[in-house]
């Protein structure tokens, strides 16, 4: 076989490039829609917040962890479920894999300045807003 006889990796061809690309594309219009949503908030009280994983590593398990208002529960909750879940069909149909390490829950909730701080369990700190 000469090397342009050779089979080429289906997930190089344009096609498959091109509807990735999309598809990526609207995981990132979610996340962001989420985001969004929440970012309307201003963290006065760490009661009045909650912790919730959100998205799929392709291993299994969340790919992160994300702060929102009681007040949205309900709302915010469904589009976090739909982020998960469109994630974890992405991950499937492309054939992804990742480090399959295992991602902390923060360890707690700050209010900063009106901005939501998570506090990782190493003590380690993240601004969400």
């Amino acid at each position: 076989m000469t090397q342009e006889t050779l089979p080429k990796d289906v997930a190089l061809k344009p096609d498959n490039n091109l509807l990735q690309q999309s598809d990526r594309e609207k995981l990132s219009a979610m996340i962001k829609e989420i985001e969004s949503e929440i970012g309307k908030e201003k963290c006065t009280d760490e009661t009045l917040w909650r912790i919730s994983p959100i998205g799929s590593k392709p291993c299994g398990g969340p790919s992160s962890f994300i702060a929102y208002p009681v007040k949205i529960e309900n709302e915010i909750l469904l589009k976090i479920k739909n982020f998960t879940d469109a994630q974890s069909a992405f991950n499937k149909k492309y054939g992804l894999v990742s480090d399959c390490a295992v991602v902390p829950a923060p360890s707690g909730i700050r209010c900063e300045g009106g901005k939501l701080v998570l506090i990782g369990s190493n003590s380690s700190v993240s601004e969400v807003q």
